[in-house]
């Protein structure tokens, strides 16, 4: 059997269709004028029964959420590797290490910004001046023009 149906064992039949096979396909759901219209919307008479929350349905959610929360927490537990005390020693210690090179790096840090202030204000010298000597040389080469 083929996926188009079952094919004719008879001979000759090869690029023929049967007329039976060929008859149109009939549409899935309802057919017609009323297919087309879009559902009515929902009445808005105050029917607030049909709204109404299922607390049975939200318990029995709450009480697996918190089923699962426990089982959670046992596992950990159960799988730790440490002791309780082991851990807040390991917690200490990395924070303290932390602290020892968020320290060391924000020095470093305070360091290049004033480092690079310095060079900044000296670049902005070095500009002033060279300024002031070309206003310098301009009013002199003025006053050579003016005196000549």
């Amino acid at each position: 059997m083929s996926y188009a149906g079952p094919a004719s064992r008879t001979r000759g039949s090869a690029g023929r269709r049967d007329p039976a096979a060929a008859a149109p396909a009939r549409p899935i759901g309802p057919a017609g004028p009323s297919a087309l219209r879009r559902p009515s919307a929902p009445s808005t008479d105050g029917d607030e029964d049909s709204h109404e929350t299922d607390w049975q349905r939200v318990a029995i959610f709450g009480a697996g959420l918190a089923l699962g929360i426990t089982l959670g927490a046992g596992a950990a537990l159960l799988a730790a590797p440490q002791t309780g005390e082991e851990t807040r020693a390991a917690l200490r210690s990395r924070a303290r290490r932390l602290t020892r090179t968020t320290g060391r790096k924000s020095q470093d840090v305070w360091e290049d910004l004033r480092d690079e202030l310095r060079s900044a204000a000296q670049s902005v010298r070095r500009r002033r001046a060279r300024r002031a000597a070309r206003k310098a040389l301009q009013q002199e080469l003025e006053r050579e023009a003016v005196a000549d």
